[in-house]
Parts: C-alpha cells; sequence; structure tokens
C-alpha cells in the first residue's frame, strides 16, 4: 500500500508545489494588525485544504488570530483503534523586512537554486507553511489514491506562533477534548544534514528575567560625584560578573543538583553524527567556549546555559557624556535541560541576586518574564520508533537523533496541558534564512517531507 502512496507523491508534485504558492502568496504577518484580515483568509485556506483531504475541520477563535482544527471521522480511517496523531503548525509568518535585501518579492513564490538544489523562495517557505504543507498533503494523497488514512488523525494550526502563541495555553486548556490524542508531531525544525532528516526528542526550557538596579534619584555629572556615591552600572556589572566561575559553570549554590549525565547510549549516537563544532561555529565568526571539559554538543544539548542578553546604563549614543547614571538594567536568560525544573531555577536566581552585595544600590526590578519547561521524549517510545522506520523508508538511512538547545513553549505546554509527549520531525536546514530575507524551502526537501509523513502515519497507525 505505502508504494502506491509514495508514487502518488510523486505524481502530484507539481500540483502540491502549486497549492504551496498558494498559501505562500497569503501574506498572514500574525504580529501586524494591519494583517488580521490575511491571517483569517491564511486559517480559511488550511481548513478548505484539509476538507478536500476528507478531515472536517473547523476555525475557531481564540483571543487573537483563529486556529484550525480537524479531525478525521471513523469511517474514513482504516484503523479506528490505531494511536491518534495530533499533527501541530502554525500559517503565521514573520514580517518581510527588510524588503531592500530579498532577491525577489517575499509573497510572491518563486523557485531558484538554494543550497541543495531548486528552493522555493516566499516568506514561510520554510518556517512554517511549507513544513506544515508536507503533512497536509500526505493527507490529501491518501484520499487522492481513494485508501482510507491509516489511522485517526487530529490538525491544530494556529496563527500567533511567531509572536509567542500568547493565546495558544488557554486554547489547549479550553479544548482539551477535542485535542485528545496519543502523540504530538510537528514539523518545524531542521534535518541534520541535507539527506538526512533529524527526529528531535528533547528540548531546553527557558528562564528569563528583566533586571533593573537602581542608584541616585537621577542621572549626575561623573566630575562633580563620581567617586562619591554608587555607580549602578559599575555595581550590576560586578554582580553579573560573578555569574559564572573560572570553569565557565554558573555560579549559584545548587544550580547542578538537578542535571542528570548523559548516557553512554547517548553519547554513541552523538559520536555517530559527525559534528564538527567548526563547521558549527565556523560561519557566525565564534569559536568554541563554554563549561570546562566539555564538548560543544553537550553544552548545546544536555547542560544549561546563562547568557547576558542586553545591559543598558548611562549614556550609549555618539560622542561623550560624562555621567553617572541612575538606574543600569540587563536582561539575563538560562536554557535548562529535562531534568531541570524552571520554577527552581528561578527561584535560585532571585535569592543568589538578593544576597550580592549592592552597596547603597537597591533592586528595582527582578521580573521573571516568562517560563518555559523543558521536555524530553523518551527514545525507546513507540511512536519515534514507528517515525524511524518511515525515515528508512523514505531514504533508505535512520534519522539522526538529536536533542535541541532552544526552547519551543508550545511543546511544553502540550505535555503540561494534554499530558502528551512531541516529536519534532523537520525538513528544514539552518541555511534556509527563516525570520530572514530570502527564506527558502527545498523543493526536493519538500517531496521528502510529503513522503515521510504519509510513510510514518502507516508506521504510527501498526504499532
Amino acid at each position: 500500500m505505502i508504494d502506491a502512496i509514495l508514487e502518488q507523491v510523486d505524481r502530484q508534485h507539481d500540483d502540491a508545489i502549486q497549492r504551496l504558492c498558494d498559501l505562500l502568496r497569503i501574506p498572514s504577518i500574525s504580529t501586524d494588525p494591519a494583517h488580521a484580515d490575511d491571517c483569517r483568509t491564511a486559517a480559511d485556506w488550511v481548513a478548505d485544504h484539509l476538507r478536500d483531504s476528507g478531515l472536517r475541520p473547523q476555525v475557531l477563535p481564540t483571543g487573537g488570530h483563529p486556529a484550525v482544527v480537524a479531525h478525521t471521522d471513523d469511517d474514513a480511517v482504516a484503523n479506528p483503534d490505531a494511536p491518534r496523531v495530533l499533527f501541530y503548525g502554525h500559517y503565521d509568518v514573520q514580517p518581510p523586512d527588510p524588503l531592500d535585501q530579498w532577491q525577489s518579492k517575499p509573497f510572491e513564490p518563486t523557485v531558484r537554486e538554494g543550497r541543495d538544489g531548486p528552493a522555493l523562495f516566499a516568506r514561510g517557505a520554510c518556517d512554517d507553511k511549507g513544513q506544515v504543507m508536507t503533512f497536509l498533503e500526505a493527507l490529501r494523497v491518501y484520499k487522492e489514491t481513494g485508501q482510507k488514512l491509516p489511522g485517526p488523525v487530529t490538525v491544530l494550526i494556529e496563527g500567533e506562533e511567531e509572536h509567542g502563541s500568547e493565546n495558544l495555553p488557554r486554547f489547549l486548556n479550553e479544548q482539551k477534548k477535542l485535542l485528545n490524542a496519543d502523540i504530538v508531531l510537528i514539523s518545524d525544525t531542521s534535518m541534520w544534514k541535507p539527506g538526512l532528516p533529524a527526529i528531535c526528542y528533547a528540548l531546553r526550557g527557558l528562564v528569563y528575567f528583566d533586571l533593573e538596579l537602581r542608584g541616585p534619584k537621577i542621572d549626575l555629572h561623573s566630575g562633580v560625584f563620581g567617586g562619591t556615591t554608587a555607580n549602578p552600572a559599575t555595581i550590576l556589572t560586578r554582580v553579573l560578573g560573578q555569574l559564572f566561575d573560572d570553569h565557565n559553570r554558573i555560579n549559584i549554590p545548587g544550580f547542578y543538583d538537578d542535571v542528570d549525565p548523559v548516557t553512554p547510549e547517548e553519547r554513541d549516537r552523538w559520536d555517530e553524527l559527525g559534528f564538527n563544532e567548526n563547521d558549527y561555529l565556523g560561519p557566525v565568526g565564534g569559536s568554541a567556549y563554554g563549561e570546562k571539559d566539555l564538548d560543544t554538543l553537550t553544552r548545546r544539548w544536555a547542560r544549561p546555559s546563562c547568557d547576558i542578553n542586553g545591559l543598558d546604563a548611562g549614556y550609549t549614543g555618539e560622542g561623550a557624556k560624562t555621567v553617572l547614571p541612575a538606574v543600569a538594567r540587563a536582561k539575563v536568560s538560562f536554557r535548562i535541560p529535562a531534568s531541570m525544573n524552571p520554577d527552581k531555577v528561578a527561584r535560585q536566581f532571585d535569592d543568589w541576586l538578593r544576597a550580592c552585595d549592592t552597596g547603597p544600590c537597591t533592586w528595582e526590578r527582578i521580573d521573571c518574564l516568562s517560563k518555559a519547561a523543558s521536555v524530553a521524549t523518551p527514545t525507546d517510545s513507540p511512536h519515534i520508533q514507528a517515525v524511524s522506520r518511515a525515515v528508512v523508508t523514505t531514504t533508505g538511512n535512520p534519522p539522526a537523533m538529536v536533542r535541541e538547545g532552544a526552547t519551543i513553549p508550545v511543546v511544553a505546554e502540550f505535555k503540561t496541558q494534554l499530558g502528551l509527549d512531541s516529536i519534532l520531525l523537520g525538513f528544514g536546514l539552518e541555511t534556509d534564512a527563516i525570520h530572514s530575507p530570502n527564506e527558502h524551502f527545498g523543493i526536493e526537501r519538500f517531496r521528502l517531507g510529503c513522503k515521510t509523513h504519509a510513510a510514518l502515519l502507516a508506521e504510527i497507525a501498526a504499532g
């Protein structure tokens, strides 16, 4: 059966590209209120595509841009008792600015050469319309061949991912029954390299702080007052400088107590990936640096990190202004692996800051702006094994099994709100320029995504 499905993917490939282009032409920029109607148009377009594929879609309010939820009916499924897949993606896109750096108009899809062959250039081509369409086209292929879907499917496509999915947690809580499933599948990530898809089974969490330290009531003349009262910029940088010890470890008592070691099995898998830190860091002008005696992949995937994301105090414009600033501000974030609790990390950092000596300066603000839990799906999960078999079917090779150092908050929400693990299987590349001018998605990777999603539906249903 699967051979006939994969052959149909090839036969209708050009039509699928045209359908993707139709979606890409809709400027569904969720952050810009002027494009609210376009977001609604994109939601309706997705719903129509799902309806044509034999699902039962609804366009539902969220408090912001609408979400599309679609279900299979039992009579359209070969095995209604098979595990239900919940596919998640988003139809909204980033603003295309700066427009003068695009080689073609961002909402007029254009095919030209990319890194790995012909690619479709447009805003949202990879993030996330192109990757969403790999799944939607897989559903459509079953309908076109007259075959029932192997197992039950729910689709959730939202319209606010590009500005934080601010209404999604409440929507998930309110729609738990509607979104009941066994596993979440997401395609919004990258392949390990061209030709080798990657299953991402773990993401780091995030804890983000906004700090403000106050000294005098107003900015002062550094000649008149310098050396006579505390400078909050000096004090804040001194405090933040104590965050790390001489081995580049985070210098907060008990911070590493909950960090799990990398298992030998994981280490063996990572060693087989052929990761080259110079290839990873060289293109961005970086060099390996971080926690002592650890390799770059371990630092990135399995260890916590802390970064000062921004500093602000006094005068930073052109020329000189001899000022002793009244306040100093900083943004500080932590990325934490799956064994760490974001609430505990937030308390530890808050307590550590308040215990630091700030002289006569006082904390005006120690605000934890956001927290997202880290997540991990067991690699021996039957669903991960099923997806792995699908990748072997379409590529002839097993997928790379990877963690990711970044955070996708919605994945944590699926776990905490719905109790569901997530599998991230992406077909992008890190060179696809997502969020940047000339975003693109390889034509053959789009084809591979369609085939792999069609195959994994059969594998998950088979168990």
